[in-house]
């Protein structure tokens, strides 16, 4: 039987057992999931016009996620590609879109690299997360470059009870797998402040699945970080907030034994994540409020294998942003946006500093049952010039519980250091990639179920591709085309005792290329299932989640593919006073072996069945 097929019986299975007990227990209103990354202002996400996905860290304790790329899965069309295991290299697809596609924002502050224009997602640690929001479709009409497939942002830890508030927790499991994290919640009439320290230490997996040219070892990766989040209240017109984010990482990976490259075993990389950002709004009138934010991140690599190199990337910002409150139907959003990035390091760039400004304008408004969106964004690039892109919504509210919106944008994302600048592959006359969504979503709240339906179609043009040229380097071009079609469902319920979801997304990623035309986009699967379920009794809370997805091919002409897969995992919490809890989870249980990665003719391994034990203190 098709391993997909198995998934959607398998997560019947799961929920079965649990049906009985769903039945008896007592409707439990949904609490007001709200959001800032669709529309910069927070909003019930149940009533955004657009596709929003909020996961809290009360969910990420309870699903017991080890890695921020396990949770980022669970959301409707999101799929990762990983090279290893723990730690190692993860590029996030969102509706079928590629990592570079994916706008990461980390407490409101832009990440990721300047030269590969990707978030390193495999770094960031799961303990220093206090909610994750993600955004499917484009926003470049607010955000600029990068948002194509959608945008991700990211909270660190932050605490709301009065009081100083000590938390801990420490994890051991397969593979020798050690995470801890300790810190304080502080939070005194208007001032608050959350220190979290978290690491992550474990001896890993073989990376590739074969002895040769590759080291026959287990690849290990160590993870430590620092977080700082604080803020002032000063009274109801002005307040401030700054947080500091730190990360140190140390990646062992497989060397290839090529006639070119240095036969050097064991090598490995040292990474370095830094942000930081410090913001300040003020409401000097009922009508209007105005926020000042300054930002930096900062990525550094250091490769230690027979060709060593390092490379820093660094990208400062600024934003402005003015909120008019028209009246309670009509809000009008007005602001500028500054950015540079730099790079140093070993490579001679010939360009190692660029700036970007940009002026946008956002409307949201309602007129009776009709929702009307229109954004505008106006960036002006040191390297490429001038780019506007747009959005437009038009949402219908049949009822309290139902509506329904259709939507345009049109989105880009800017070329990189490496694809202008790289030493001997460099081409300066590279222009943005642009796509073009449409898109048409209904949601609503029947018998205490929330749903989401959502349809959309994305063309992406100019793609920016690496090939050979007449003298054999590899240059980037704008070469590529890709069409993206597809649809997504989702439901979730929560009961006073059970809470369960399901999401399901069919997409079609064609290569638009010539040469592939037609083809399936490369690692890009066609199908995805999520389901999970809880059920508490007494002091215990067991649950079990199920995660397939469809084959995906691993070349363009689509004749080498990596088999489609299911997983199934298992876990338990036992509550043994309000402060204290013990957790087990058996990830994989079926033990599957599998693989979303192969390139460069190297098959990645991913983790089979593995076990873990967790110990969690919070001071209520």
């Amino acid at each position: 039987m098709h391993s997909f097929s198995k998934a959607l019986i398998g997560s019947l299975f799961i929920l079965s057992p649990l049906s009985a007990a769903m039945a008896e227990d007592q409707i439990h209103q949904f609490p007001v999931i709200t959001n800032t990354v669709a529309n910069i202002v927070e909003q019930d996400s149940q009533k955004t016009l657009a596709a929003v996905t909020v996961i809290d860290r009360a969910e990420i304790e309870r699903k017991q996620f080890n890695s921020l790329q396990d949770l980022l899965r669970t959301v409707p069309g999101v799929t990762y590609s990983n090279t290893g295991g723990l730690g190692k290299v993860t590029s996030v697809s969102i509706r079928g879109t590629g990592n570079r596609h994916a706008l990461v924002l980390v407490d409101g502050q832009k990440v990721g690299s300047a030269t590969l224009g990707e978030t390193a997602f495999e770094h960031f640690p799961i303990d220093q997360i206090e909610r994750v929001e993600v955004l499917r479709g484009p926003r470049s009409s607010l955000y600029g470059s990068e948002a194509i497939g959608g945008v991700i942002q990211i909270f660190t830890r932050k605490g709301t009870q009065n009081g100083i508030k000590p938390f801990a927790s420490f994890s051991y499991g397969s593979h020798e797998t050690y995470q801890s994290n300790a810190g304080l919640n502080i939070k005194h009439d208007n001032t608050w402040a959350t220190l979290s320290l978290a690491g992550t230490k474990t001896q890993g997996i073989d990376a590739t699945n074969i002895a040769e040219p590759y080291d026959l070892d287990k690849d290990g990766y160590e993870n430590k970080s620092a977080s700082l989040r604080m803020g002032h209240k000063f009274n109801d017109q002005f307040d401030i907030d700054a947080s500091v984010l730190v990360v140190d990482g140390e990646n062992e990976y497989d060397n290839r034994d090529l006639p070119w490259a240095a036969d050097v075993k064991n090598v490995h990389s040292k990474i370095e994540q830094n942000i930081y950002s410090i913001g300040a709004t003020y409401k000097p009138f009922d009508l209007w409020t105005t926020g000042l934010k300054l930002g930096r991140s900062e990525d550094k690599l250091d490769s230690r294998d027979g060709y060593p190199s390092v490379i820093n990337t660094q990208r400062d910002s600024l934003s402005w942003l003015n909120t008019l409150y028209l009246n309670k139907q009509n809000t009008l959003m007005l602001g500028f946006d500054y950015q540079n990035d730099e790079v140093s390091g070993t490579q001679a760039y010939a360009v190692k500093e660029r700036d970007n400004k940009a002026y946008f304008a956002q409307y949201l408004g309602s007129f009776g049952n009709i929702d009307v969106q229109g954004a505008v964004r106006q960036d002006d690039n040191e390297q490429f010039g001038n780019h506007t892109t747009g959005s437009a919504t038009l949402g219908y509210r049949f009822n309290d519980a139902i509506q329904t919106y259709v939507s345009y944008g049109t989105a880009f994302k800017a070329p990189t250091f490496n694809d202008l600048y790289w030493p001997g592959s460099e081409n300066p006359t590279l222009v943005p990639e642009e796509s073009e969504n449409y898109e048409i979503g209904f949601k609503g709240v029947i018998s205490n179920v929330q749903w989401e339906l959502n349809g959309f179609y994305n063309e992406i043009e100019n793609m920016i591709a690496w090939a050979p040229n007449a003298s054999g380097n590899y240059v980037p071009s704008n070469i590529d085309k890709a069409k993206i079609k597809g649809a997504e469902v989702s439901f979730n319920q929560q009961l006073n005792d059970f809470v369960w979801n399901i999401n399901y997304t069919y997409q079609e990623p064609e290569n638009e290329t010539a040469g592939a035309h037609g083809k399936q986009l490369v690692l890009k699967p066609k199908q995805i299932f999520n389901a999970s379920a809880d059920y508490t009794m007494d002091k215990w809370t067991v649950g079990a989640s199920v995660h397939a997805e469809d084959k995906r091919y691993t070349n363009a002409a689509n004749t080498e593919e990596l088999g489609s897969f299911a997983t199934v995992d298992t876990r338990v919490t036992y509550q043994a006073t309000p402060e204290f809890s013990v957790q087990a989870k058996l990830a994989n249980m079926f033990d599957k072996e599998y693989s979303t990665n192969y390139s460069n003719s190297t098959l990645y391994n991913q983790d089979g069945r593995t076990a873990w034990v967790t110990l969690r203190y919070a001071m209520k």
